[in-house]
């Protein structure tokens, strides 16, 4: 998109593509340099400059070598883990509609179930100790943001009690 529009702005982080969530870096990317500006002042404003220890972090992160092979990394996490998501929204086809996501450990699967996602999620957390967003938080009724990027063993365990709560649900 960025090819397409000056009016474009590009953001990216250490989070998710390179599982380095903790470092709490990231950065915007505009062509015009007035945006730039702006940004940068409000950068200076909220943080003045990362921990040195992130910054050298995310210097090594960013190698090209090293870059390559974090990202890789997890790409294979993300294709295994969503063939485990994809398999349980297979099996469970009577119950939820969804597109494959194309590069990020989310779906966002619409439910038939009868209940709003909002108390879905919110039994979840408080029944079965499980975190999914309720679609409503993004103006979206009757969808669930799930993450599958976690450890495998993690993932099915979740899915597992969700499961316990769907047989509730019946």
């Amino acid at each position: 998109m960025f090819d397409y529009s000056d009016k474009v702005l590009v953001t990216n982080g250490l989070s998710k593509a390179y599982g380095l969530p903790g470092l709490r870096l990231g950065w915007i990317v505009s062509s015009l340099k007035p945006h730039a500006t702006d940004l940068w002042s409000y950068s200076d404003y909220t943080s003045i400059c990362p921990t040195m220890l992130s910054d050298m972090l995310a210097t090594i992160a960013l190698q090209p070598k090293m870059r390559t092979k974090i990202l890789n990394r997890t790409s294979k996490i993300v294709k295994g883990h969503w063939a485990a998501m994809k398999k349980w929204l297979d099996d469970r086809e009577h119950i939820f509609d969804y597109v494959a996501p194309k590069a990020a450990a989310i779906c966002f699967p619409r439910h038939n179930l009868p209940i709003s996602s909002l108390d879905l999620v919110y039994r979840l957390l408080k029944e079965k100790s499980l975190l999914i967003i309720p679609g409503e938080h993004f103006g979206m009724e009757k969808y669930l943001r799930i993450g599958f990027g976690y450890a495998e063993e993690k993932l099915n365990a979740g899915l597992a009690r969700f499961d316990e709560l769907l047989q509730t649900l019946k």
